[in-house]
């Protein structure tokens, strides 16, 4: 007869034979193959999908960079057109003036009529300060003024006992603003007693 230890011993060998050929478990054991199988091939699908991500990232970058570059190459010739043409406008104020000056020049200089050319000047003198107006040009006519670098040019000194030191006695050529921004200094004499 067999000892309790034994039949134990048996009963435990009668179950693991029973579980190796038990049809449950292999379906289990199966499963558990597959679960294996479905995570490589999980693994693989999730490497497909970052790798096709990657590309698209890749690919919009590549084209972000494009259109920067794009951008900048636009940009830089918009400034160079700018520069170019800048002027395009008031030139087309001038042109008439221009033209009105070089036909009165070419009139017979024998039969002039004085009357009528100082006409025509202050004609186009009216024209020029039109364009001034319009483009925000402002004279710069510093008479009997206190010197100011900032907006004068002295060219030379004089003296003058009926006036102050630093005082614009004479202005040589007019200066201009353009916004308020020299764009051209007044050409003065400024009286110096001292």
């Amino acid at each position: 007869m067999f000892s309790e230890d034994e039949k134990l011993d048996e009963k435990k060998e009668e179950e693991l034979t029973q579980k190796v050929n038990d049809p449950i478990d292999d379906a289990e054991a199966s499963t558990d193959n597959n679960d294996n199988n479905q995570d490589s091939e999980n693994t693989v699908d999730t490497i497909e999908d970052l790798s096709k991500k990657y590309d698209e990232t890749y690919d919009a970058l590549l084209r972000a960079q494009a259109e920067i570059e794009n951008i900048k190459k636009r940009t830089i010739k918009e400034v160079e057109n700018a520069h170019k043409y800048s002027i395009e406008s008031i030139l087309q104020e001038i042109i008439p003036i221009y033209e009105s000056l070089s036909l009165s020049c070419s009139f017979d200089q024998t039969n002039v009529d004085t009357g009528k050319v100082l006409e025509g000047n202050k004609m186009l003198l009216e024209m020029f300060q039109k364009i001034f107006d319009r483009n925000n040009i402002k004279e710069i006519n510093p008479l009997n003024v206190k010197f100011n670098p900032k907006y004068h040019q002295a060219i030379s000194t004089i003296k003058d006992a009926n006036l102050a030191d630093d005082t614009v006695s004479e202005v040589v050529q007019k200066g201009y603003l353009l916004n308020e921004r020299v764009i051209k200094p007044a050409l003065v004499v400024v009286i110096k007693n001292n």
